[in-house]
């Protein structure tokens, strides 16, 4: 190649790596992908101590990363790349180790594994997170000494007090990852996690009967392409509490509802869009996957009062048959979209309850298919995320308004986030 081709090889080289650097800077930021379902990185705090330093020049690697122009379709071919059907990661260990035939109740074996953005898609029907192999101990710590002080806080209050564990997906459904990928680190995790609390905590632990259940009873109970349960595994979680807080509350008893009283369908129209499914372009078809299982309790729900916050504050929903269960006729489901979704505030007002308790319940995502359900028993139950306020003090509300209960329910993978942020300001 003599020199005057090079030299234009390299001004069409420069001009497609600067065009496209000069375009990205040109429009304006994005916040977020819909596609990978996360926040994208922004342009990093310019400050004389931190320009020297390599974590701003990481940031701002980052951030050109996450802004680029056209990064949604070049982010679209790679995960379709990623996601070929020919891709097995298991192919040569299958053919070198070959699995005896299992029991139906050890559940399913992996027998083709494509990861697709860090994202595991096993048998073409299952997505999986990378599993995290590490105790993150000092993270840990940070929760527990967070959660302890809010305990202290509400039983000075004479609040009774109750933190509820839900079994996770990633925990529960381990055996479906091959052998070399499985790992005992979350069950660490949450083994340490409750050696850190303090004696005084009541802990309702939904292991306790999830564990009695076989790998693939435990299948039946979590979506395939969401990293949340269905409403089976939900309403089995519901049916413990309810149970474990009779035997142990000094001042709360009653049954929960029975299977018997539930009228159990099935989604059979639209496109069911799991967030891990969303977040690699739908690899596994989202018109075959998740048939999720519906459940209509009869009589239906009923509440005296009903009021919801919304995320950014406002108060859009007006009814509770707006607010949660499966609307037909939608081309698209979600598990937000049929339970509800994440709000700041949820408040029922159940004057038909046998009781007359006022009930704070302080939760994580996975709550969202059971507050109704806990609503028939109490009351009042309020709800509340406090991922969803600028400024949320937990004592404040304890101390402003009298509960007689507090319930904190977490699902045991969620050790270290920002729910356990009970004092923000």
């Amino acid at each position: 190649m003599d020199k005057k081709t090079s030299v234009i090889y390299i001004f069409f080289f420069l001009t497609i790596v600067g065009g496209f650097a000069l375009v990205s800077l040109c429009m304006p930021d994005r916040g977020s992908s819909a596609i990978e379902n996360r926040n994208l990185s922004q342009w990093p705090a310019i400050r004389a101590e931190s320009v020297t330093t390599r974590h701003f020049f990481v940031q701002l690697n980052d951030y050109f990363n996450d802004q680029i122009v056209l990064r949604d379709g070049m982010v679209k071919l790679y995960q379709r790349q990623q996601n070929a059907k020919l891709i097995n990661a298991l192919l040569l260990e299958n053919l070198l180790h070959p699995a005896e035939p299992g029991r139906p109740e050890d559940g399913t074996r992996a027998k083709s594994l494509r990861t697709v953005s860090k994202l595991m898609i096993i048998n073409n029907k299952w997505i999986l997170p990378t599993p995290d192999q590490i105790v993150h101990t000092e993270r840990i710590d940070e929760s527990t000494v967070k959660l302890n002080e809010t305990v202290r806080a509400a039983e000075e209050q004479h609040t009774e007090t109750f933190f509820i564990f839900n079994p996770s997906r990633t925990k529960s459904l381990m055996h479906l990852y091959p052998a070399y990928l499985q790992t005992d680190a979350y069950a660490q995790s949450k083994s340490y996690f409750l050696s850190k609390l303090d004696k005084s905590v009541n802990v309702i632990d939904i292991e306790d009967r999830f564990g009695s259940y076989t790998k693939s009873q435990l299948e039946e109970m979590y979506l395939e392409t969401d990293h949340h349960w269905n409403i089976k595994g939900a309403f089995n979680a519901y049916q413990e509490m309810i149970e474990q807080l009779s035997a142990r509350s000094a001042q709360f008893e009653d049954k929960p509802l029975s299977i018997d009283r539930i009228d159990v369908s099935q989604l059979a129209e639209g496109r069911f869009e799991g967030s891990l499914n969303t977040q690699i372009n739908g690899a596994v078809n989202m018109a075959k996957a998740d048939r999720t299982i519906l459940y209509s309790p009869e009589p239906p729900f009923s509440f005296t009062r009903f009021a919801v916050v919304d995320k950014d504050g406002r108060q859009t929903v007006k009814s509770f048959d707006n607010f949660y269960g499966f609307k037909p006729g939608r081309s698209t489901y979600t598990y937000g979209s049929i339970y509800g979704g994440d709000r700041r505030q949820i408040t029922y007002v159940n004057e038909a309850a046998n009781n007359r308790l006022n009930v704070l319940l302080i939760k994580d995502s996975y709550m969202n298919p059971i507050t109704p359900y806990l609503a028939r028993h109490f009351y009042q139950l309020t709800v509340y995320d406090s991922r969803y306020y600028p400024a949320f003090s937990l004592q404040s509300i304890l101390k402003r308004e009298h509960y007689d209960m507090l319930l904190i329910a977490f699902h045991d993978d969620n050790l270290f986030s920002d729910t356990y942020n009970f004092e923000k300001g």
